[in-house]
C-alpha cells in the first residue's frame, strides 16, 4: 500500500532545499535546526532515499533530492494556490500579489507601510512562488524577463535595473579596484536563483573575457547574496536598487563605478481578460510610482 510522508516533514525539505540550509530554514520556519534536520531525517528513511549530501556545515540536494524537491514544490504550490482560493477574509479586502523572493525581500516589504498606510482596507498578500504556477491564486504578478507571457498583460515599472558591483567597506579598500578586468582572480559571488547570469551579462557588454568561476560561491537567492556581500567574503553583481538601502548606509559600497543595462526588466502582470478591481488598480498605481521614485544608479559602461 502506498504511504504518503508527512506534510510537515515534506515542507521541512523543501525550504531547506530552496534555501540549501538548515539553519536559514529553522528561521523561517520558527523551529530550531535540530527540528529541521530530525524532520529531514525521517523523510529520508520513510522514503528510503538520501536528499542531502551533507559536508560539514554545508548542504547539497543529492540527484533523488534535486527531482523530489522540483515535485513537491509544485504540489506545495498548488496546496498554496488552493489555500488562497477559498480562504476569505472577514475583516479586510486581501489582494494577493505572486513575486519572487529576492524583490520581494530586498526591496519591496521595506516599503509595504507606505502603501499600507495610504490603503489601510487592503491586505496585501504575497505569494513567493512562480508566477507560470501560480494560475488563479493571485490578482498580479511581479515578474523579471521580457514579455510576451502567455495569457498576461505586462506593463514595464519605470526602476532601473542597472547592474553594478558592490562588496564590503572593509573588501573595498583591502583591494581598491580600478576596473572591471581587476576582478579577474578576485572571490566574486555568484547569484544562481535565477535564469540569466549576471558576470556574464557583465563582462560579454563590457567586451571582456568571463572569467572561470568554477570555484566561486554560489548563492541562490539574492537575499543570501547580499549577506554574502556584507560579511566581506566577495564580490557581488546586483541590480543596484536592490541594494539601495545599504548603499546609502554605508553597509555596501560600489566596488567599481563601472555599470551594465541588462536586457531584462521588472513587469507587473494580470491575466488576460481579468476584470480588475479597486484594489489591482490601488496596487498596480503605488508601485509603478514607487518604482519610477526609485534612484537611479551610476556611470553606464
Amino acid at each position: 500500500m502506498n504511504r504518503l510522508p508527512s506534510l510537515t516533514a515534506v515542507r521541512y525539505f523543501a525550504v531547506a532545499a530552496r534555501w540549501l540550509s538548515f539553519t536559514v530554514a529553522a528561521r523561517e520556519l520558527h523551529v530550531t535546526q535540530g527540528a529541521v534536520s530530525r524532520m529531514v531525517q525521517a523523510l529520508e528513511s520513510d522514503l528510503g532515499v538520501q536528499l542531502f549530501s551533507r559536508n560539514g556545515r554545508w548542504i547539497s540536494l543529492t540527484p533523488a533530492g534535486k527531482v523530489y524537491y522540483e515535485k513537491v514544490s509544485q504540489g506545495l504550490r498548488q496546496i498554496e494556490a488552493a489555500g488562497t482560493l477559498v480562504r476569505k477574509s472577514t475583516e479586510e479586502d486581501v489582494l494577493s500579489i505572486v513575486v519572487n523572493e529576492g524583490f520581494a525581500t530586498l526591496w519591496l516589504v521595506p516599503k509595504l507601510p507606505e502603501f499600507r498606510s495610504r490603503h489601510p482596507d487592503i491586505l496585501v498578500n504575497l505569494l513567493g512562488s512562480d508566477p507560470d504556477s501560480a494560475g488563479e491564486a493571485a490578482a498580479l504578478a511581479i515578474r523579471y524577463g521580457t514579455p510576451p507571457w502567455p495569457g498576461c498583460v505586462a506593463t514595464r515599472l519605470p526602476v532601473s535595473t542597472t547592474l553594478g558591483v558592490v562588496c564590503s567597506p572593509q573588501l573595498q579598500q583591502l583591494t581598491r579596484l580600478r576596473r572591471p578586468d581587476d576582478l579577474v582572480g578576485r572571490p566574486l559571488l555568484a547569484y544562481t536563483g535565477g535564469k540569466r547570469d549576471y558576470w556574464k551579462e557583465y563582462f560579454e557588454k563590457l567586451d571582456l573575457p568571463v572569467p572561470d568561476m568554477a570555484q566561486s560561491p554560489r548563492f541562490p537567492q539574492l537575499l543570501m547574496l547580499r549577506e554574502a556581500a556584507l560579511s566581506g567574503i566577495g564580490f557581488a553583481l546586483v541590480p543596484l536598487f536592490l541594494v539601495e538601502a545599504e548603499l546609502e548606509a554605508g553597509r555596501l559600497v560600489r566596488a567599481l563605478p563601472q555599470t551594465v543595462e541588462p536586457d531584462h526588466a521588472y513587469y507587473v502582470t494580470h491575466p488576460k481578460g481579468a476584470d480588475l478591481d479597486e484594489r489591482v488598480h490601488a496596487f498596480k498605481k503605488w508601485l509603478i510610482a514607487r518604482t519610477k521614485a526609485a534612484p537611479k544608479h551610476g556611470e553606464k559602461a
